[in-house]
C-alpha cells in the first residue's frame, strides 16, 4: 500500500461526481427509491474520495470501483429503470466513477516498487 495518491486531479474528479449524484437526488421528482439510493452512494463516494485525499489507501478505490458498479446496477436491480432521468444519472456517474477508480488503482500498482524473491 502506498499513501501516494497516483492522481489527485482524479480523486479530486470522483469527489465532484460522488456529490453529484448526491444532489441529484434533490432533482428527482419523490422520495423513490432511485432518490434514496443516489442520495446514500453518492455521500458514500465523497467520503471515500475525501478520505482517499486525505490519508490515500488501495481500499479507498475498491470501495468507489464497488459504489460505481453498484450505481450503473441500481436502476436495474430497485427496479426504477423506467424512469429515465434518474437511471441515467446512476449509470452514467456510475461508469464514470468505477472507471477513474480502476485507473487509480492500475496506477497505484504501478507505481509500487517491485520487490523480487531472490537477493
Amino acid at each position: 500500500m502506498t499513501n501516494e495518491i497516483p492522481s489527485k486531479g482524479l480523486e479530486w474528479t470522483n469527489l465532484v461526481l460522488g456529490a453529484i449524484l448526491a444532489c441529484a437526488a434533490f432533482l428527482f421528482a419523490d422520495p423513490s427509491t432511485a432518490a434514496w439510493n443516489a442520495g446514500i452512494v453518492g455521500a458514500l463516494i465523497v467520503c471515500c474520495s475525501l478520505v482517499a485525499l486525505y490519508r490515500y489507501g488501495d481500499w479507498t478505490e475498491w470501495s468507489n470501483l464497488t459504489l460505481g458498479c453498484w450505481a450503473v446496477a441500481a436502476p436495474f436491480l430497485l427496479g426504477f429503470k423506467s424512469a429515465e432521468g434518474p437511471m441515467w444519472t446512476h449509470v452514467v456517474v456510475g461508469l464514470c466513477v468505477a472507471t477513474i477508480a480502476a485507473g487509480q488503482l492500475v496506477a497505484s500498482r504501478k507505481a509500487q516498487p517491485q520487490t523480487s524473491g531472490s537477493r
